[in-house]
């Protein structure tokens, strides 16, 4: 009888293998493809579809991302006035070149110059940071500090 058993279950694996051989999908590496997009797009460099954050921008929504990033880098930048005195005169109303501020130095047109808080921060971190003494005053004057 245990003959009898071993071969009605060799015969019963041998045949639920083949069923299960032959229902199962072939895997073959020579499946040919369909799609030969292979671009891998990123925010760094320009071209190619714009992404936002994670995921393809919809259409519109990457000018929109662009100007609430305008507006959050704009936020809490501290707004330029001009004085009340007019242009290229200075506080006795003399008149003086435009390129001059009342230290004398030269600055671009409309801006103005930091306050001493700022000079004296830049100047300690620099300070601090190990960086060369002709270094800092290069930065220094470039930010119009005296």
């Amino acid at each position: 009888m245990a003959p009898k058993l071993m071969l009605v279950l060799f015969v019963t694996a041998v045949l639920i293998t083949s069923i299960v051989a032959t229902s199962t999908p072939l895997a073959s590496a020579l499946t040919s493809r369909t799609s030969f997009n292979d671009n891998h797009y990123t925010a760094l460099y320009p071209g190619g579809p714009k992404i936002c954050g994670d995921h393809v921008c919809a259409p519109g929504e990457y000018d929109k991302m662009q100007q609430a990033l305008a507006q959050a880098q704009m936020k809490g930048k501290p707004s330029t006035s001009t004085p009340s005195t007019t242009q290229g005169q200075n506080m006795t109303g003399q008149n003086m070149p435009q390129e001059q501020n009342m230290t004398g130095q030269n600055m671009p047109q409309g801006q103005s110059m930091p306050s001493a808080d700022v000079c004296s921060t830049v100047k300690t971190t620099l300070t601090n940071a190990g960086i060369s003494v002709t270094i800092i005053g290069k930065v220094m004057a470039d930010l119009g500090c005296t």
